[in-house]
């Protein structure tokens, strides 16, 4: 019995004493001096080597990532985790394909790439004010085989969505995420363009008049949709193989999305659609 629970914690302990053989007193000095923005980044891009640049877990299971990202090498750790805004990975999780995925600040496409590997959509159609980001995107979508169809598009206004939406059927799906645009861009005409479309969209508090024109965003989003606040999902990063040599302090921090509070997330569902 003796010998069978020593072979076991040897085995439990095996990833951290690798670990401390890899690391001298130098380095462990200049990890201590690091911001948290710095360290963040740092075992991010550990994760995303571990991981081999791909995600490991999850809804996207198998896509590929590249490091050089546009946006942030700093969420690259927990994308690979699968942990990743988890709340709109898990509403994702149950939902029947779509016909299209249309995703408004797409960033270095992590959605609507991964919209078409998991086979959640035929077709991803982005807006990308960023030239690099929308370059990013485009690599990405190579770099994964050219799976489905892409469409990549800069500011997203009530011209350039009229012209999309007129050719979208009402199996899609909409993500809006423009740091605070949204109350710019979701003026009651642009809503109505969208009414049609289960949308998930986040709220960003920031912006000047915030509350006043938050209402409005609601009252005029009531019109046409259900509305339904996302929770928050709890990651949990004890029981991840690929985590046991981190610090406490280190896996923890591979699940901050350095947001500046907790962020809400909206889910609409059109008011003529009864199941999504």
């Amino acid at each position: 019995m003796i010998e069978e629970l020593i072979q076991n914690e040897m085995e439990y302990f095996k990833p951290m004493l690798e670990r401390q053989k890899l690391v001298d007193k130098e380095t462990c000095q200049v990890w201590r001096d690091e911001t948290v923005a710095q360290r963040l980044q740092r075992i991010s891009l550990e994760t995303y080597d571990l991981c081999k640049g791909r995600v490991c877990a999850g809804l996207f299971k198998g896509l590929k990532l590249n490091k050089n990202t546009w946006w942030g090498k700093s969420d690259l750790g927990s994308q690979c985790l699968g942990l990743y805004e988890k709340e709109i990975l898990n509403l994702l999780m149950d939902k029947s394909p779509f016909d299209t995925f249309l995703d408004i600040g797409a960033a270095d496409g992590y959605y609507a790439v991964g919209m078409l590997h998991s086979k959640l959509a035929k077709k991803s159609i982005c807006f990308e004010v960023s030239h690099k980001g929308q370059v990013a995107i485009r690599k990405n979508w190579l770099s994964n085989k050219s799976i489905g169809e892409l469409e990549i598009y800069g500011e997203a206004n009530e011209t350039s969505i009229a012209k999309i939406t007129s050719k979208m059927n009402t199996k899609s799906l909409v993500l809006i995420d423009i740091e605070g645009s949204e109350f710019a861009l979701l003026k009651p005409n642009v809503i109505s363009m969208l009414k049609e479309f289960e949308i998930i969209i986040e709220i960003h508090n920031w912006v000047d008049n915030f509350s006043s024109r938050y209402k409005t965003l609601l009252l005029n989003l009531f019109e046409h949709f259900e509305i339904k606040p996302i929770a928050r999902v709890v990651r949990c990063t004890e029981k991840i193989p690929l985590l046991r040599s981190y610090t406490d302090d280190n896996r923890l921090l591979l699940t901050s999305e350095q947001r500046p509070c907790l962020m809400r997330f909206l889910h609409l569902i059109p008011h003529n659609k009864n199941n999504l």
